[in-house]
């Protein structure tokens, strides 16, 4: 990605406090996909700001974080809930992109009539070793308002601990391939638009990009990373007829499933044919005798 001009660099950074003011509670704005601020010191590539995917991998164990509120929060015990944790890495003070992320998400969340809690849990990384609690509680709070949502525990937002710094953030993050680069001229992190579905033992289960997310993507993301806990029989179904394709980012139709339902529908067909027309040929014969 090309690094943004001096003049585009200052635009957005004047913009975008209210963009993100305004995203959970009016129409979207246009987002960035990421935000790649320029220095004295050189541009951001890049290489600074990729995806590498590790798909299958497992998270560490034995992270521990602190949320806005001075609690403890070990990414183990979150886990050990037994449901997929969608889990976003960013900075809560953040301009503009973290939150579309968020706000992209929650509209997904709702529109796929997933339950937060229930159905999977949340988790909100910072990566900024100067976070502000205070940012951290009011976007959660945002966040909680827009799903209707009472149990902040359910999604916690969380950064480094005063004991350990930003050794589990910066953990998490290189476990999940997640690269970011601070630009000390602007005050601005460097980073990508991204949520990761983790399966309830801690495995990467899918990616999803950008800050606006299907709903049926993000359903299916969620009952494949839920390792048949979450969802319906329908919901397994469809996950069988949808592949991930990751050159296309999104669920695709698996067409040799498509085949099998048709032959198997073909099949259900032509028995019941068959035990039709044996039924009236026995009808005939008990006729005849009679």
């Amino acid at each position: 990605m090309k690094p943004l001009g001096t003049t585009a660099l200052a635009l957005a950074v004047l913009l975008a406090p209210a963009l993100a003011r305004a995203s959970f509670y009016g129409p979207q704005h246009g987002p960035l996909p990421q935000i790649a601020p320029t220095s004295a010191q050189g541009s951001v590539s890049q290489a600074d700001i990729d995806i590498i995917e590790n798909i299958g991998q497992r998270v560490p164990a034995g992270l521990v974080f602190t949320d806005g509120h001075g609690g403890k929060l070990a990414l183990d015990e979150l886990l050990a809930r037994g449901k997929p944790v969608l889990l976003t890495l960013g900075y809560f003070h953040c301009p503009m992109l973290c939150n579309l992320v968020h706000e992209g998400l929650a509209k997904a969340i709702k529109e796929a009539k997933l339950a937060l809690g229930q159905d999977f849990n949340g988790l909100a990384v910072s990566i900024d070793p100067n976070e502000d609690p205070k940012s951290a509680n009011t976007n959660q709070a945002r966040l909680m308002r827009f799903l209707m949502h009472d149990n902040r525990n359910d999604w916690p937002f969380v950064m480094g601990t005063a004991a350990t710094g930003q050794q589990a953030p910066h953990n998490l993050a290189q476990a999940v391939g997640f690269r970011y680069k601070y630009d000390p001229s602007s005050k601005l992190f460097a980073h990508s638009a991204l949520a990761v579905v983790l399966t309830p033992r801690g495995i990467i289960s899918r990616y999803m990009y950008e800050v606006k997310y299907s709903a049926r993507d993000l359903r299916l993301a969620i009952v494949e990373g839920g390792e048949g806990r979450v969802g319906t029989a329908l919901d397994r179904v469809l996950l069988s007829c949808f592949k991930y394709d990751p050159m296309a980012h999104r669920y695709t139709p698996y067409a040799v499933a498509f085949v099998r339902i048709g032959a198997m529908l073909s099949f259900i067909a032509l028995f019941s044919l068959l035990a039709v027309l044996w039924r009236r040929e026995l009808v005939v014969r008990r006729r005849r005798t009679a």
